[in-house]
């Protein structure tokens, strides 16, 4: 019989997600507080054209607002530098209508947008100073270090909760709450939806795990936050096989040779990698596998299983499809014939319009999806 599988996004797609949004509205609204802007706020439209963009990497976003804040800041005070402590006398009391404009124009977002902003903010902003460059180079190019960034260590904090982000980091908590993926995410799947995938499942030639970029853990000796955990926990799927962008950054960094970033979707290791896992390979052999496929090697017995296969992929932003049809492309040249259906969800119409380019079809919801009919 005919394998099938289903590969799931998770925020926007498993879970709604809030704890992500909310985390970092309250680290700009923290950032903008202490540089003295205190009536800037993000909003929700602003972050779905992060992710209409593949920013999808709140640590990316953050770092991107504080240097627009600081760039709107410098025209009051050109002195004025984030140190993560201390609030300052109102410079500026508006809307930070420049991120907007900045967004329309930011088409070479490229794998890390956060040093491509660099590159547009300082080409835009020529009466920058040296040291004023130098401040915005720390922000952006530090964006994902938690022990160098002046914008992470808060918001990991908020993400992760208190006790969590001390025990992941080793660094002393500054602000005693409690996580927020955790008080805002919610579970997506309805009680009669998630019965109905679960019987789906039940089937022996059915197969389901989780394809995400959320942070992971991963061996001893590497650092990633259990973010990926903390949602599968809330969604009651942490039985499901999961491939976070933790485990794909160890072994890019600890086994290749490769930036961490390189193997996350959209790069088709990552959805070949998951592949394999559900069918039950161990995770080393299963990130091995792939990669060796996507660097034009590989053994065609180790994919054989998957000929005649169907794959169906759900997510809310278009890079999980890109990671399912590169996946596709290198299997057919092994002649392995992969049926895949690449299926959008977003309710938020700038999330749509992109998703609709390259998916199947888009819906809302995914309570909207008959499992019966895969």
């Amino acid at each position: 019989m005919t394998k099938k599988m289903i590969l799931f996004d998770m925020d926007g797609v498993l879970l709604t997600p809030g704890g992500y949004l909310e985390s970092l509205k309250a680290s700009v609204r923290r950032i903008a507080m202490s540089l003295g802007m205190p009536a800037v706020t993000l909003t929700d439209d602003q972050t779905a054209h992060f992710e209409a963009l593949s920013i999808t990497n709140e640590w990316d976003s953050l770092a991107i607002c504080t240097a627009l804040m600081l760039i709107k800041a410098w025209e009051f005070d050109p002195n004025l530098r984030l140190d993560g402590h201390h609030r300052r006398a109102i410079v500026y009391n508006g809307q930070l209508i420049a991120l907007d404009a900045f967004l329309d124009s930011f088409t070479d977002v490229g794998d890390l947008p956060s040093h491509s902003a660099y590159v547009k903010i300082t080409g835009e902003n020529p009466w920058l100073d040296q040291s004023q460059k130098g401040h915005l180079q720390k922000i952006l190019f530090d964006a994902r270090d938690i022990y160098q960034s002046l914008t992470l260590p808060w918001h990991q904090e908020t993400v992760l909760g208190s006790q969590i982000f001390q025990n992941t980091y080793g660094l002393t908590p500054q602000l005693e709450t409690v996580s927020y993926l955790q008080r805002y995410d919610r579970p997506a799947l309805s009680p009669r939806k998630r019965k109905k995938l679960e019987e789906w499942l039940d089937h022996p030639d059915h197969r389901a795990g989780i394809l995400t970029n959320r942070p992971s853990k991963t061996p001893p000796g590497y650092l990633s936050p259990p973010e990926a955990e903390l949602g599968a926990e809330l969604v009651e799927f942490n039985h499901l096989p999961l491939l976070g962008s933790g485990t794909l950054a160890w072994f890019a960094v600890t086994q290749c040779g490769l930036p961490e970033h390189m193997l996350f979707k959209p790069n088709p290791v990552h959805a070949l990698g998951l592949m394999q896992l559900c069918w039950g390979l161990p995770m080393p052999d299963a990130l091995n596998w792939a990669y060796e496929l996507w660097q034009g090697a590989g053994d065609r017995q180790d994919w054989i299983k998957f000929d005649d296969s169907e794959v169906v992929i759900f997510e809310d932003s278009v890079k999980g499809l890109q990671s399912g049809k590169s996946a596709q492309a290198l299997l057919a040249r092994h002649s392995i014939d992969l049926a895949l259906k690449l299926i959008g969800i977003s309710a938020n119409p700038i999330k749509q319009a992109e998703l609709e380019k390259i998916a199947d079809y888009v819906v809302a919801d995914i309570n909207q999806i008959d499992w019966e009919s895969l």
